[in-house]
């Protein structure tokens, strides 16, 4: 079974359907007109194949979500004590620059 996961259609999601650029679908007929490219994708991508039996064994449940994969990315966090020495510092700057406009106002 081949899926694809259509983002777009070339219209708003809203209730008036206006056009957008971007749009999927002249991709899903491209690949769709040329499957046998598709077989060593794997199910991170836009498109992917599912082996019959595993779609079998889920009870013919056809819901892209149950077979794509998503790619979580880790991300890394500066600490929370280097942000608040860092906003300590603005608060530094921030003080003095006020005083010194307080100053030229006197």
């Amino acid at each position: 079974m081949w899926f694809y996961d259509v983002r777009a259609d070339g219209m708003t999601l809203d209730d008036k359907r206006t056009p957008i650029e971007a749009n999927d679908l002249p991709d899903v007929l491209a690949r769709w007109q040329n499957l046998d490219a598709e077989a060593a994708r794997v199910r991170t991508d836009q498109s992917f194949f599912v082996p019959k039996q595993e779609i079998v064994d889920n009870g013919y449940d056809l819901s892209l979500n149950r077979y794509k994969e998503i790619e979580i990315e880790e991300v890394e966090h500066r600490s929370p004590v280097e942000i608040l020495d860092e906003l300590d510092a603005l608060e530094v700057e921030i003080q003095d620059g006020l005083k010194r406009l307080r100053e030229m106002l006197a």
